[in-house]
């Protein structure tokens, strides 16, 4: 009997571990797209002929692409909520309330380190081995990052915050302020047999809920000449955000 008894109570502190597990609050990430102002690009034209789109389908198609591999990025270690896909919450009033309160600036290294020094931020360190680690450091380098120069979203609304934070329970908010596309040595010929390369570079605010900016860097891919949108994105967008989850997950350690 007290072979059964307690066996019968093993398995109750399982059980209960079990549901004590299941029902731990994921951390939510909300995600604040780039405006579409806020794409700078010397290639959407020759992205639309190659894929048979206009110029605004283009810039439209690319903001749409890199938003939804964020997401689904971050789903898979995040509650993540994109106020672009965010319908019965309303979260595009709400991603054009952001829009409308961000003043957008250059935030250099030093005013980062400064601000970073003052908050008594404990995850500059991490953030700081992290970047050196993707700093570039040689030509061969298709990856990497940089935190001077970065555009910064400072959102002037001060209830803004305690509003999203209120609605969403957000842990963090991750907003991609800026997207480029640089083409370099490019050329007629090279233009024609498509051997010329390009750079896509993200600029991301990470803020806490409420308000604190923890990160302002950016992120860069060095890609090929393709102009196919789909390539475009199995190649390179895909990898910008497997990145960012990379980052956003040492925030959250």
């Amino acid at each position: 009997m007290k072979l059964i008894a307690t066996l019968l109570a093993l398995s109750l502190s399982t059980i209960c571990l079990a549901q004590q597990d299941t029902t731990k609050k994921a951390v939510r990430v909300l995600i604040v797209p780039y405006q579409p102002m806020m794409h700078f690009s010397d290639a959407d034209e020759d992205m639309a002929k190659f894929s048979k789109r206009e110029v605004p389908q283009v810039r439209n198609q690319l903001r749409t692409n890199l938003e939804a591999n964020v997401y689904h990025q971050l789903l898979g270690s995040f509650d993540a909520i994109s106020l672009m896909r965010s319908n019965t919450l309303n979260g595009e009033a709400d991603l054009n309330r952001i829009y409308a309160a961000t003043r957008y600036q250059v935030y250099s290294k030093k005013a980062q380190d400064e601000y970073l020094t003052n908050k008594g931020n404990s995850l500059s360190v991490s953030f700081k081995n992290l970047t050196e680690k993707w700093k570039r450091n040689s030509k061969n380098q298709t990856f990497w990052t940089s935190d001077s120069a970065v555009m910064l979203g400072a959102i002037g609304d001060k209830e803004l915050f305690p509003y999203l934070h209120k609605k969403y329970q957000e842990d963090y908010i991750l907003f991609i302020t800026q997207f480029e596309v640089n083409t370099s040595n490019k050329n007629t010929i090279e233009w024609l047999k498509q051997e010329y390369k390009r750079t896509y570079t993200i600029h991301y605010n990470l803020f806490d809920h409420s308000g604190m900016l923890i990160r302002a860097e950016t992120l860069s891919i060095e890609a090929g000449g393709e102009n196919k949108l789909e390539d475009i994105n199995s190649k390179y967008l895909i990898l910008l955000a497997q990145k960012l989850k990379e980052i956003v997950s040492l925030a959250n350690q």
